[in-house]
């Protein structure tokens, strides 16, 4: 049996099934890409303007620009599959040779495209359903039509898809402005609606001097043998645009020079526990950008450059760097959360301070940069934690220790009641913790009977305790009194009145009595 040739010529509903992650932003990215690709290539010898009318009541999006034109014998690069530049040295944001082509059929059933190179004639390429439906011919038309602009190329995509509103065009305009911010100038501009898109930059940082924003500037080789190399610029730091309702915090990266992806907080990039945790408003004013340049297939992005491909040489090559500097100014982020005006917000201006980090042994460095101290416990949580050694080896004291706790986190409240639940708290206490104390006594027991007994009248149950431990008595005094005003709170009927003073009295009494029988350790410094 002989061999056999097997077509593998691409069936045209290729281009169907490869948009479906494409919407309207990154469908005219791919379009404006193209642009500022052929501007470069063409060594941007004159301003490149592009200008974008979405029609919103005829639904359709006409796209312009002056790059130069595609010159006739390279016209395929406008529509077919695959086709592109070949050996791309520069640093290219479409190299993908299909991303410009489907974008267009993304957003409507008809994509014309005309282009005049230089002042040459003017050629026009139709896509359209009928020709899509045609799967005899990949062969497409270019017709000569009446000239444009010299210099320019137009596409018109209508028959929509997916309909356009005025607040997708608005949008459209703020997130063409982040995206491309590096590259408008005087000599790039962009257009929606005649309207210039404006520059809408993320390095935007405060200065606090113990923790300045930092970069980091170095090469990378992405593949063993590569001979290109990448170059990589990572700069972090705490942000003076903090903005709730954005989120605008995270990881940023650039691929020569064009924004691939914003505010990302996912593990990948360090957001784990361990590291910069879980993202949380806490944590945001921690930014950091990555700006990657090389050639096009060195780039860490998604075919549809709407995203990073975390499995890629050359994020792989960088993600230590990435997450040790996200895990670093999230912690500093986190604790100066407690008055970030005074410690970050007012220090409005300074400088980036350069530092090494692309080496295993530099980057050790990141770790043990000076951090804030974090915010100090309360006392109410200080007091647990001092004394922990004496509620595990006596669980039996670990309510005690927990109602003086409650009995500081109540006194900050500013409720009406709080000294009188205050008096409850430390009175009701104080009668138990002589209870635990005689019950838990290690050299005599007590019956429940013998405790009943003894628990009909205060005086007995202090009196027992005095035969075992030794107290001044003007403790015991004051645990009388006080003891008697929660009596007449809880059973009289006039209702009478704790000042501030007492009450700290009476913890003060309690914390006494308490520390001579158990040991607890009262200590506020």
């Amino acid at each position: 049996m002989s061999d056999i040739t097997v077509n593998a010529t691409p069936q045209k509903r290729l281009f169907l099934s490869i948009i479906a992650d494409y919407g309207l932003d990154t469908s005219l990215c791919e379009l404006i890409d193209n642009a500022i690709d052929h501007w470069t290539v063409s060594g941007r010898k004159s301003p490149l303007k592009i200008k974008l009318i979405a029609n919103s009541d005829r639904q359709n999006i006409r796209i312009t620009d002056n790059a130069g034109g595609v010159k006739s014998d390279s016209l395929e690069l406008l529509v077919a599959p695959g086709a592109s530049r070949d050996n791309v040295k520069q640093e290219l944001i479409g190299n993908f040779g299909v991303g410009g082509k489907r974008a267009g059929i993304a957003l409507g059933e008809r994509v014309e495209i005309r282009t005049r190179h230089a002042n040459d004639a003017t050629y026009s390429i139709t896509l359209d359903n009928e020709w899509m439906k045609s799967e005899a011919d990949w062969g497409l038309v270019a017709k000569r039509t009446s000239d444009i602009e010299s210099g320019s190329t137009e596409v018109l995509i209508s028959e929509l898809r997916q309909g356009i509103d005025l607040k997708q065009i608005e949008n459209l305009e703020k997130s063409l402005g982040a995206i491309y911010a590096k590259f408008l100038c005087e000599d790039c501009q962009i257009e929606i609606n005649g309207s210039t898109v404006l520059i809408d930059e993320f390095d935007n940082w405060s200065y606090p001097p113990e923790y300045m924003p930092k970069r980091s500037t170095f090469n990378i080789r992405p593949a063993e043998g590569e001979r290109d190399t990448v170059q990589v610029r990572i700069t972090a730091g705490l942000i003076s645009d903090r903005d709730p309702k954005e989120g605008n915090y995270g990881v940023y990266f650039y691929c020569n020079e064009r924004l691939i992806l914003a505010h990302e907080k996912g593990p990948e990039v360090g957001y784990f526990k361990g590291k910069a945790g879980t993202p949380h408003p806490d944590a945001s004013l921690c930014r950091v950008i990555i700006e990657l340049s090389g050639k096009p297939e060195l780039m860490p992005w998604t075919s549809n450059k709407a995203g990073i491909n975390w499995s890629h040489p050359t994020f792989q090559m960088i993600r230590d760097q990435v997450v040790e500097m996200t895990s670093y100014f999230t912690t500093v982020s986190r604790r100066t959360k407690s008055d970030r005006e005074e410690e970050v917000f007012k220090y409005d201006s300074g400088k980036l301070e350069e530092i090494d980090i692309k080496s295993p042994e530099s980057l050790k460095k990141i770790v043990h940069l000076p951090t804030p101290r974090g915010r100090r416990k309360s006392y109410a949580d200080r007091l647990l934690d001092q004394n922990q050694p004496i509620t595990r080896s006596k669980p039996w004291t670990l309510g005690l220790i927990e109602s003086m706790s409650l009995f500081e986190i109540v006194s900050a409240k500013n409720y009406e009641s709080r000294n009188r639940i205050g008096l409850i708290i430390l009175d009701s206490n104080l009668e138990i913790g002589m209870k635990e104390f005689l019950v838990n006594h290690p050299s005599k027991f007590y019956s429940d009977s013998k405790i009943s007994e003894l628990f009909k009248q205060r005086h007995l149950v202090v009196n027992e305790v005095k035969s075992h431990v030794t107290v001044e008595d003007v403790y015991w005094e004051k645990s009388r009194y006080y003891n008697g005003l929660r009596n007449k709170l809880i059973h009289e009927r006039a209702t009478i009145l704790i000042t501030d003073t007492q009450l700290q009295d009476y913890r003060h009494v309690a914390e006494e009595i308490l520390s001579k029988l158990f040991g607890f350790d009262f200590t506020r410094d």
